[in-house]
């Protein structure tokens, strides 16, 4: 009786570390399905960030452009007002260069006198 009791002790032990074997790989196996969701997460995640951030890229490139193209023109109607302004101060002078001559004059000289006192 004692053989046939320590057979069946050895079965029991037998058995638990079976089904604890089994138990241990099922959750080896859970775990790595679950990493393997999570890894793909991440990667959907990041994909989707730089998806975004190509996106904005884009929206941000097309606004630079645009706001480029609206200096150029305020460029060019700075440069037609200069070029009118200056139009219209040659033709004052051409009408009357001896007053313009002698306004030249005087504020030459008020700014020698000002930048020669430092």
């Amino acid at each position: 009786m004692k053989v046939s009791s320590r057979m069946e002790t050895t079965r029991h032990r037998s058995n638990e570390s079976a089904t604890g074997s089994d138990r241990v790989s099922t959750e080896v196996d859970s775990l790595k399905e679950s990493f393997g969701q999570l890894r793909s997460d991440v990667m959907d995640l990041l994909s989707h960030a730089f998806g975004i951030g190509r996106g904005g890229a884009e929206i941000a490139k097309d606004r630079a452009s645009d706001a480029v193209q609206n200096l150029k023109g305020h460029i060019s109607d700075l440069k037609s007002h200069g070029a009118d302004g200056l139009t219209a101060i040659e033709r004052k002078i051409e009408e009357k260069p001896l007053q313009s001559a002698l306004i030249a004059f005087g504020v030459g000289y008020v700014l020698a006198k000002v930048l020669g006192r430092r």
